[in-house]
C-alpha cells in the first residue's frame, strides 16, 4: 500500500510501474512457452504462469486505455496469451476495441496498429 501510495502521488513512477509489470508478466508468459517447448511427457508446462500473467495484464488494461501506447501494449500481450491458451473468442473481443482505437489514433501503417492486425489474423485463422 505504501508504494501504491507514492505511485500515486508521483506519476512519473506510474509508467516505471506499468514497465515493471509489463516485463514480469512477459518474462512469465516467454518461460510458460519455452517450459512447453521443452516438456518431458511426465512433466506439464507451468499453467499457473499464464494464469498470473493474464490476470496482470487484465489490470494494466483497465489502468492504462487513455495511453495509446500502453493500451497497444498490453492488449497485444494479453491476446498471445489468451491465444497460448486456446482462448481465441476472448481475444477477439479484447483485440477488436483496441484495434478500431489504433486504427483511429495512430494510422494503419504504425508498427503497433501492424502487430494488433497480425493478431487478429491469428484469431481469425483459429476461428473459421
Amino acid at each position: 500500500e505504501k508504494y501504491l501510495l507514492n505511485i500515486n502521488e508521483y506519476p512519473e513512477l506510474k509508467g516505471l510501474s506499468h514497465g515493471a509489470v509489463y516485463n514480469y508478466a512477459r518474462s512469465l508468459f516467454e518461460a510458460f512457452q519455452e517450459s512447453s517447448q521443452n516438456s518431458d511427457a511426465g512433466n506439464d508446462p507451468p499453467y499457473h504462469y499464464l494464469e498470473e500473467a493474464e490476470r496482470l495484464m487484465r489490470e494494466e488494461i483497465l489502468a492504462n486505455r487513455d495511453n495509446i501506447g500502453m493500451y497497444v501494449d498490453n492488449t497485444n500481450l494479453l491476446c498471445q496469451i489468451l491465444i497460448c491458451q486456446r482462448k481465441f473468442a476472448e481475444a477477439n473481443q479484447i483485440l477488436t476495441p483496441c484495434l478500431q482505437k489504433a486504427q483511429r489514433i495512430l494510422g494503419p501503417s504504425h508498427v503497433g496498429t501492424k502487430d494488433l492486425l497480425d493478431l487478429y489474423a491469428v484469431i481469425c485463422a483459429h476461428t473459421k
